[in-house]
């Protein structure tokens, strides 16, 4: 934990979300109204943005970063670092980092690897690409988080479903003004907790098979696999509301500053209930927070920086603000990072569906 000071910022950042649309109406079908408006209740989301059959976590990566290359007229050539950060990579050899690397024609000189990380996501690789940069070993890199979760997800697993969405994001970092940019980070992870929320099987310790793939239904109606996601509501819901608070309050503290110097205060969008909740316990006003989950769900990695980005289009983020971000979730793990923009910052463009499934295929070709 602690400040950095290094002169490094996000130069730019796009997000994209699948045109597909997981509707309350479809999940009233599927299990009974009364139980889909206590979900929305809790929750606050109205429809999840859903991969199709045909879009991968990738493809959604790559349409991200060529958005905010095109938009930034950025040269290629100059990004020496490329992270791409997913549970839902294309293989398991090679990184889909590297096959990204390729489509997106990006030189030689440029370091790729995957980050498997999950709701933390966003803070950690900031981090690193930080690091890496202020190391003098990049000079620009491109962090793409993207994620399809609700692959992982069984269609009648009534508890996560109804959560759940899909997205990317793609931010470009550098070299900026050393009175701005991110200015440090705390990290940590309470790993007795991470069964709380995981997927047991298609890993070494337990590979998939006809056996994993078995469904069993719980006492609460929910059906699942061993190759489905599992959480533990109540444990991760008590790790966020509690761990959540104690940690930026650690922050704040360690930089010396209060509510009062933050400008917006964006929170991993995990669900309204839990966000609110962890708003109120830091006296954060209502002027300083963000949602955008309502329309889009908890994509889990790129939640965060989707919510960045978003916040910027909106012109709740402007040149010169200082910003606080937090994400939390599997592992335990947590991440904060404080990001003061410089006085060029550029907005992004519009938070759009991306291109059709075929089209997009193609352009990837």
């Amino acid at each position: 934990m602690g400040r950095v000071r290094t002169g490094v910022s996000i130069l730019g950042l796009t997000a994209v979300l699948p045109e597909a649309i997981l509707d309350n109406e479809e999940l009233g079908r599927r299990f009974g109204v009364a139980e889909v408006a206590s979900a929305i209740k809790m929750s606050g989301i109205s429809a999840r943005r859903v991969a199709s059959p045909s879009q991968y976590a990738s493809d959604l990566a790559l349409t991200a970063a060529e958005r905010l290359l095109s938009f930034l007229d950025f040269d290629r050539s100059s990004i020496d670092l490329l992270i791409f950060v997913s549970q839902t990579p294309d293989y398991r050899i090679p990184t889909t980092a590297a096959v990204l690397h390729g489509k997106l024609g990006l030189g030689e000189n440029c370091a790729t690897f995957d980050v498997n990380q999950a709701c933390s996501a966003y803070p950690y690789t900031l981090g690193i690409a930080q690091s890496m940069i202020a190391n003098g070993l990049a000079r620009n890199a491109l962090v793409l988080n993207a994620d399809t979760l609700t692959r992982l997800i069984h269609p009648r697993d009534r508890s996560l479903i109804v959560l759940h969405g899909d997205a990317a994001a793609a931010t470009i970092l550098g070299a900026c003004n050393e009175d701005f940019g991110l200015e440090g980070f705390t990290l940590g992870t309470a790993g007795s907790g991470a069964k709380h929320l995981l997927v047991p099987a298609g890993g070494s310790r337990m590979p998939c098979g006809p056996d994993t793939r078995i469904e069993r239904t719980d006492g609460s109606g929910c059906v699942r696999s061993d190759e489905n996601l599992v959480m533990d509501g109540p444990a991760v819901f008590h790790f966020s509301v509690y761990k959540v608070p104690e940690v930026i309050r650690a922050t704040l503290d360690e930089f010396q500053l209060t509510v009062d110097d933050i400008d917006t205060v964006i929170l991993h969008q995990a669900n309204k209930t839990m966000v609110d909740l962890i708003y109120r316990s830091l006296r954060i006003p209502p002027e300083k927070r963000f949602y955008c989950l309502e329309n889009m769900g908890n994509s889990s990695g790129p939640s965060t920086p989707v919510a960045l980005a978003e916040a910027w289009r909106q012109g709740r983020i402007r040149p010169g603000s200082r910003t606080l971000i937090c994400s939390f979730g599997a592992g335990l793990t947590w991440g904060v990072a404080m990001i003061r923009w410089p006085e060029d910052a550029k907005p992004v463009p519009d938070l759009d569906p991306v291109v059709p499934d075929k089209e997009m295929l193609d352009a990837a070709l």
